[in-house]
């Protein structure tokens, strides 16, 4: 047995649902990448978050602690406690070279990008929501910039941004950059793309792939109309309204739609690890920040 030290592959999609996956009994989802990765690992089916919103949970999954002691409870903060030490930090100082892509979402990246803390990256290629709106600081509307691409206008094109421009494209050509490197160390690298996060809009060559006439829609009973009423106060909330006026079912075929792109994009990572002889010695995680609600 070697007593190489496991690199750290750890994929973190943003508001993707338990139930997305089709190995772990979806039909309707189209996920041949991750249901392998199912069908070879371990699936945690009884994990839970401690937040259903982005910076609470990871705040805790990145300290360990629960959001109320690490006073990140609600999105837009200004600043993040120097202490404890995040856990990226923590791989980093025991001998990782450790990479980010994509969110961090630790603090507010609210028209800028999010100042860094000791987080122990020596790889960092940040993007939050995948729009033009920061002076500086967004690698991926750099990146669609450096392609000809301007980011604003295929947002708002009918076909929307297309595959080979598309944040979860970037995402995976910033990893294998980061899987290209000579090292002499193992590494920890940490993927975070925004999709399948609202709002829901896929490239259309994916959009194309699921019928909103063919979803099951949303799990609900006319009795929740009364309890989004009693919620209509708290933050994050959507407007009072059924499965049809929400137009569920077209909005659960775009989700479905972004997650399997984000399954073919992982592929190409897979792949990578395969052909560089390192996919046996890289611990793989797949997980989600928290789950969108019912669609």
């Amino acid at each position: 047995m070697s007593d190489k030290r496991p690199n750290i592959l750890w994929y973190c999609t943003d508001q993707q649902r338990f139930d997305t996956i089709g190995a772990l009994g979806n039909p309707h989802v189209r996920t041949p990448n991750l249901d392998a990765l199912v069908d070879g690992g371990v699936a945690f089916t009884h994990t839970y978050c401690q937040s259903p919103i982005c910076t609470p949970s990871r705040s805790s999954f990145m300290t360990g602690m629960y959001p109320s002691r690490v006073h990140n409870t609600r999105n837009g903060n200004e600043s993040f406690p120097s202490y404890p030490p995040v856990v990226s930090k923590l791989i980093a100082d025991s001998g990782y070279d450790c990479g980010l892509v994509g969110k961090f979402h630790l603090q507010s990246s609210g028209h800028r990008t999010e100042p860094r803390i000791d987080d122990g990256f020596s790889f960092w290629k940040f993007s939050h929501a995948p729009r033009d709106d920061w002076k500086e600081g967004h690698d991926y509307a750099d990146w669609v910039k450096s392609k000809g691409g301007d980011l604003d206008s295929l947002r708002e094109h009918e076909e929307r941004v297309p595959t080979e421009l598309h944040q979860t494209t970037w995402t995976t050509d910033m990893a294998l950059e980061f899987l290209s490197q000579k090292r002499n160390r193992p590494w920890m690298l940490n993927l975070n793309p925004y999709d399948p996060h609202p709002p829901f809009v896929p490239p259309k060559s994916y959009a194309d792939l699921f019928d909103p006439a063919s979803m099951p829609g949303p799990h609900f009973r006319q009795s929740d109309i009364n309890t989004q009423e009693k919620l209509a106060l708290c933050d994050f909330q959507d407007e009072v309204r059924t499965p049809e006026e929400h137009d569920a079912k077209r909005n659960q075929a775009l989700y479905y739609a972004m997650i399997a792109q984000i399954d073919a994009q992982f592929a190409r990572i897979l792949s990578f690890l395969k052909d560089a002889g390192e996919i046996e010695n890289t611990v793989i995680v797949f997980t989600s920040d928290h789950g969108e609600k019912s669609r």
